[in-house]
């Protein structure tokens, strides 16, 4: 996804104090932007002219810190509509929310981020900051209403700003790059009834220990509130994560792959109490 770094004069939002050019070529180019979700909510506005039910995109790019127009690398990420569920037992569409958005912010990072209620945002309703070891380096949460209604968005508009010049350069860290793998992943399902209080970090740690052959665990269903209390009891969550195994040297089998899921379900088990649905 490409917007361009220019601003039209008339925009939807997150374009405030953005610095104007003097001599502007277009009135839809008259501004440095500020953020990329200026841009990106333009994307979504003529997605939803053009009828489309649901939009998930992000960009990576530079933006001009006002006021002194400093070059800032970032990307952003905007999700709106229903996601298709793919889980069997539950076979109604969900819309998107803002814990989908937290999995794709955590996608774009190798550290461990931390969330934490943000200040008030004229452009959003819910604003989380988004932290590593306790340094700002991003935000997230929802448009405000007033907002989505402009773009005539039916439901939650869930939108996340990120640094990606933070903290890399400024600790000297170095990205790190490997061959993509030449032999197959295979991908098994765990679905859990754990208590409401229990987080997402914890459960993924205990799914992450001590599991070489575990590529990858993703979040892609809970049910909570009243409906999990009707159907699992007060107290009572549900949430489902799918699991990536894969091995760099050769193929993996069945087999393999069955043990090393079966001792994952046996730790939930016996470290976080889950009852596991089959």
């Amino acid at each position: 996804m490409r917007t361009s770094k220019l601003l039209p004069r008339e925009r939807f939002g997150f374009g405030e104090n953005a610095i104007e050019l003097r001599n502007p070529l277009s009135e839809d180019h008259v501004a440095l932007r500020p953020s990329l979700l200026a841009g990106l909510l333009g994307v979504l506005d003529h997605n939803i002219r053009a009828g489309a039910k649901r939009v998930a995109i992000f960009e990576t790019g530079r933006v001009f810190e006002p006021p002194s127009g400093a070059e800032k690398k970032r990307v952003a990420i905007l999700l709106w509509g229903n996601l298709g569920n793919e889980v069997h037992w539950r076979n109604e569409k969900r819309p998107l929310d803002f814990f989908d958005l937290k999995s794709a912010i955590e996608l774009t990072r190798n550290d461990k981020l931390s969330y934490q209620r943000g200040l008030k945002n004229r452009n959003m309703a819910l604003t989380v900051d988004i932290l590593t070891n306790h340094d700002l380096i991003g935000v997230a949460g929802q448009l405000s209403n007033a907002l989505s209604s402009k773009l005539d968005a039916s439901g939650g508009v869930f939108v996340a700003e990120v640094s990606l010049d933070f903290p890399t350069t400024s600790r000297g860290l170095h990205a790190t790059f490997r061959e993509f793998g030449k032999f197959p992943a295979v991908t098994r399902d765990i679905a859990m009834i754990v208590p409401e209080t229990l987080s997402h970090e914890e459960i993924s740690n205990v799914i992450l220990q001590k599991e070489p052959l575990l590529e990858t665990v993703a979040f892609f269903d809970r049910v909570v509130g009243k409906e999990a209390e009707q159907l699992f009891g007060p107290g009572k969550k549900s949430v489902a994560y799918r699991l990536t195994y894969r091995d760099r040297s050769r193929t993996l089998t069945s087999e393999e792959v069955n043990a090393a899921h079966a001792k994952i379900r046996e730790r939930l088990r016996s470290d976080l109490g889950a009852e596991l649905r089959e």
